[in-house]
């Protein structure tokens, strides 16, 4: 593209699916960076695999200087501004 820089582009996809093994409250998951996570909001999976993008991240090209994050979020921002207003995350 004769970008002067370098692009990385990480999608984190997360799909709300119901199933026997979807999560269920105080299930605890082990996250790429090896941390352990205890779910207390079923709502979360869209912030469960953001923050396994940013620690691959940050594992995989860690010459990267910036990182933009793109996410919607719509639960927590539904909660933080209310129906009315929108968010940037």
């Amino acid at each position: 593209l004769g970008a002067p820089r370098e692009l990385h582009c990480i999608l984190a996809i997360a799909e709300n699916a119901v199933s026997d093994r979807a999560t269920r409250p105080d299930d605890v998951h082990v996250m790429y960076s090896g941390r352990t996570v205890e779910v207390n909001n079923t709502d979360a999976e869209g912030r469960l695999v953001l923050a396994d993008a940013v620690a691959y991240a940050c594992k995989h090209i860690p010459e990267a200087t910036t990182l933009i994050d793109m996410a919607t979020l719509t639960g927590a921002q539904g909660i933080a501004t209310g129906p009315r207003h929108g968010a940037l995350d």
